[in-house]
């Protein structure tokens, strides 16, 4: 199995909190930037609500603040436990609860026509390597919008699941502005046929750490927002800490 999808994994409620709390941070650093919660009846969507965030995208460092902001907020970092999370990451590994580690929780926000966020081909446990064997970390993908391959949903390698990271290194992309991935190998990429995953809105894609994956490209005319939330196996003999222990 290469991934499974649950359902209803977000809350709407929650999901609205967040888009609020999105709200009072853009105004934050951009004040009346924009409006209040109701003037936007279709969210995340909205094509009000887009068409602001667009213009705000053109300001970097602006933008960048913002996104740093929202990663180490309270109203982000508690989505996963109010939301049990735990549970989806407990059923897909298929260990008890309490051996999971939560390595942190991403916001994502992929605009239209930008790629300059974008990664190619690679796996999660390449840049932790917390776990030696992919099927003891666990990656939820969460859009907060219906995904497709129109606005650039999930694509992965059916087949890939068990994939070591050393299946991967570290390469340099970008002529500018150089930036460092850790990207799979061609030689492996060439053995899986790839695959897009559309997925609804809250509800969330489970997949293994070792998977190799990418984001689509986002062609469409709104904002893919989308929470990546990674667990680990910690109790494990193959997790980080204890196979350090062991050298010694």
């Amino acid at each position: 199995m290469s991934f499974k999808i649950y359902p209803d994994s977000i809350e709407e409620t929650h999901s609205n909190n967040l888009f609020r709390y999105i709200l009072k941070v853009c105004n934050f650093y951009k004040p009346n930037s924009f409006k209040s919660f109701e003037h936007y009846p279709n969210k995340w969507i909205d094509k009000n609500f887009v068409s602001s965030m667009i213009n705000l995208r053109k300001s970097k460092a602006i933008f960048s603040s913002i996104y740093d902001t929202i990663q180490l907020s309270n109203e982000l970092q508690k989505i996963p436990f109010e939301n049990n999370f735990e549970n989806i990451a407990s059923d897909f590994l298929q260990i008890n609860k309490d051996n999971l580690s939560l390595r942190n929780i991403q916001f994502r926000m992929d605009f239209p026509n930008d790629s300059r966020n974008s990664y190619g081909w690679h796996q999660d446990n390449a840049y932790d390597q917390y776990n030696i064997n992919s099927n003891n970390g666990a990656v939820l993908w969460l859009p907060l919008v219906n995904t497709n391959e129109e606005n650039g949903t999930l694509e992965i390698k059916p087949g890939s699941e068990l994939s070591s990271f050393d299946c991967s290194e570290r390469v340099s992309s970008g002529d500018k502005y150089r930036s460092e991935q850790i990207l799979v190998q061609k030689k492996y990429l060439d053995k899986y046929k790839s695959k897009s995953i559309e997925v609804k809105k809250n509800n969330s894609l489970a997949t293994y750490c070792g998977i190799f994956h990418k984001s689509g490209e986002n062609v469409s005319d709104h904002i893919r927002f989308t929470l990546v939330v990674r667990y680990n196996n910690q109790l494990s003999k193959d997790f980080l800490f204890y196979r350090n222990l062991k050298k010694n």
